[in-house]
């Protein structure tokens, strides 16, 4: 059953992706064409839940394509990632959308 259901999860995460990236992308247009800029860049770490390399790799790259976000650094023990943002919330709020992502991912990786 979990192989027939694996393209519908890459097809569900692509769709995710690239409507987040569009929404991102006119954040910041929006914000850059206006008077007064909104940034608030910070750091925030994010505890992972991916196993896989390649789970890890999609993810930090993912970050990093979307704009206002970069992964900085992965530690050692693969269990947290640096990640600098431009627009910082709560906490709280980043790293619920953050383990969104990476529960999508996982869902087509492992």
């Amino acid at each position: 059953m979990k192989l027939f259901l694996k393209p519908y999860y890459i097809v569900t995460f692509i769709l995710f992706y690239l409507y987040k990236l569009v929404e991102a992308n006119l954040y910041i247009a929006y914000d850059i064409l206006t008077p007064r800029l909104r940034i608030k860049p910070g750091f925030i770490k994010v505890p992972l839940t991916l196993k896989s390399n390649f789970g890890l790799l999609l993810f930090s790259n993912l970050l990093s394509m979307t704009p206002g976000s970069l992964s900085i650094d992965i530690t050692d023990d693969k269990k947290t990632i640096l990640v600098h943002v431009l627009y910082e919330t709560t906490q709280d709020d980043m790293l619920k959308e953050f383990n969104v992502i990476q529960n999508k991912i996982k869902r087509i990786t492992e």
